[in-house]
């Protein structure tokens, strides 16, 4: 796993993601392209990622935290739920932008409305990894991102 989120220019403090880096080159054969419609915001809600469902626990012999995943069936936490609010009313608001009679200028309010839904439900994620933000959680963070 990369590091996703670091302190200075100290280790990480938590694996992210996997991120490969790109092969330089001319590709003639056939390259998958995968591209997650709101990832983070979608394992979020899948898992019930909040401060609200996860448990944190100190590991002993660890000086960190860890988060432990609610079980299935646990009543939804407040964060997926504002999540898929957010992620609603963008697929409501890119409806909209689909009418066949609708202004230019409708348009373009639409668009950067549903521009501003996918930005707030996407940053949610980072807000849980930025130590400075008010909604900084770590662990939160880590089962986000953790395999």
């Amino acid at each position: 796993m990369e590091p996703t989120q670091r302190k200075g220019k100290g280790k990480p403090t938590y694996s992210g993601g996997l991120v490969l880096e790109p092969k330089k080159g001319f590709y003639d054969k056939l390259i998958l392209l995968m591209d997650f419609n709101s990832l983070y915001p979608s394992i979020i809600q899948e898992y019930n990622i909040c401060f609200t469902t996860v448990t944190v626990v100190q590991t002993e012999g660890s000086a960190e935290a860890e988060g432990v995943l609610p079980e299935s069936g646990a009543e939804l936490g407040i964060l997926p739920i504002e999540i898929r609010k957010l992620v609603e009313s963008r697929k409501q608001v890119k409806m909209l932008m689909k009418a066949p009679d609708l202004a230019p200028d409708l348009k373009l309010q639409y668009n950067i409305r549903q521009m501003a839904l996918k930005l707030t439900a996407n940053s949610m994620y980072g807000c849980l990894g930025f130590s400075f933000s008010r909604f900084f959680a770590k662990p939160l963070a880590a089962l986000v991102t953790g395999n």
